[in-house]
């Protein structure tokens, strides 16, 4: 009876987390896969002041960090050549303080000209191309589910941010950075104590000099939530570092259409290749399997590929259509949408020297992973829970996962 008390005790605090997040008026965004930084022009914030001054706090939970708390502050001084200044610091049980600090100025206010460097000592992971760190978070605090592999990076970053037409966004950037190594240092979980943290795999600790070209296409109808449009997302990336030089490029494409009485498909293809590093490179290869890429797999059963072609279809119904379900008698049953999805996708590591091209001519249907499920969604994405069955066989082929405050 103490371990079931202890169980609903637990299960009642997650209850409240969730419940304060969804009061605070939480959203998913339709945007940033690869986080390109959506820049406020500071003429627009300011709004006739001298300076303000924004902050709001920083927190998240990992393997790697524990449980990370800190601060984000902006300050837009209008009398100082309107400067922006913004940093953040964050702290976690690495006992290890982690920041980022530096400067922008926007030109030109119909379509905004951005240009500013930052130097930073920051804790980063090439999955939040699949994951929010909202949700990542929220999987290792309450279920010992961390989905991401991190390592450290330190450095600085010089870039020119343009605007086109207010939405559209064409990016340069200039990274210098050292990667380190992190060890697995939190074992803790609201549930699952008796399990244990996956280690977090070692990168190569070379120093490396990156130039990006990131570009974003914004045809949304709106950031939160959309109901239509088009999401093009990119970038082009050449790295010269101390043990190797690589070239990669990354694309996303997302869709959104609205069908019969407020129903809508979603759709997302994803693209990545890069040549110039070695199989054991953790901090430039790619992985696939599990919560946000191929959701009938174990997280991450495809690692360290080089190449990198996925893509989803979600059908979702409206409430209307639950109404006419059994569920219609449960608890908030009008907060729930019904869902059916198919998704594939196949990584591969195709040499560290061939062309790109050259491996994605030679594939076949047959290399394809698939898998084909149902989903159940409460309350604009604020959960969702997934039933899937991977195609490639029949013992052992469903899997069903909880996301919370997942991002498509």
């Amino acid at each position: 009876m103490e371990g079931q008390n202890g169980h609903f005790r637990r299960a009642a605090l997650a209850i409240i987390a969730l419940t304060f997040w969804w009061a605070l008026g939480y959203t998913i965004p339709g945007r940033a896969q690869f986080k390109v930084p959506n820049i406020e022009p500071e003429e627009t914030v300011l709004d006739f002041k001298a300076w303000e001054v924004l902050h709001q706090p920083v927190f998240g939970y990992n393997r790697v960090q524990g449980l990370v708390a800190g601060l984000d502050v902006a300050i837009y001084c209008q009398r100082l050549w309107h400067i922006k200044v913004q940093g953040s610091v964050s702290y976690g049980s690495e006992d290890q303080m982690r920041y980022r600090l530096g400067l922008q100025r926007s030109f030109i206010k119909a379509s905004p000209l951005t240009i500013g460097a930052y130097y930073y000592d920051q804790v980063a992971s090439l999955d939040d191309w699949y994951i929010g760190n909202w949700e990542n978070s929220l999987a290792a605090l309450l279920f010992k589910a961390d989905l991401k592999d991190f390592y450290g990076q330190q450095g600085w970053q010089f870039f020119v941010d343009q605007k086109l037409w207010q939405q559209h966004t064409i990016r340069i950037e200039l990274n210098q950075r050292q990667y380190e190594s992190l060890a697995r240092r939190s074992n803790w979980s609201l549930f699952y104590r008796d399990r244990e943290f996956r280690d977090n795999p070692a990168v190569i600790p070379e120093k490396a000099t990156i130039a990006r070209l990131l570009w974003v296409l914004d045809w949304l109808d709106t950031d939160q939530l959309p109901n239509r449009g088009w999401w093009i997302e990119g970038i082009a990336e050449y790295t010269r570092g101390d043990e190797m030089t690589t070239e990669g490029l990354f694309l996303t494409i997302k869709r959104w259409i609205p069908t019969f009485e407020t129903q809508q498909l979603q759709m997302k293809l994803m693209l990545g290749a890069r040549k110039g590093c070695g199989p054991t490179a953790e901090q430039y290869l790619m992985d696939l399997g599990g919560i946000g890429s191929l959701a009938g797999y174990p997280d991450k059963e495809f690692k360290n590929g080089n190449r990198l072609l996925y893509g989803t279809a979600h059908y979702l119904f409206n409430q209307q259509f639950m109404g006419r379900r059994p569920i219609r008698y449960l608890p908030f049953s009008n907060q729930f949408v019904f869902g059916v999805f198919v998704e594939s996708g196949w990584l591969c590591y195709g040499g560290k020297n061939s062309h790109p091209i050259d491996d994605f001519g030679r594939l076949k249907i047959n290399d394809f992973k698939t898998d084909v499920g149902i989903s159940l969604h409460l309350s604009d994405e604020l959960a969702r829970i997934d039933v899937a069955k991977r195609t490639d066989r029949a013992k052992d082929a469903w899997r069903i996962t909880v996301r919370l405050m997942p991002r498509f």
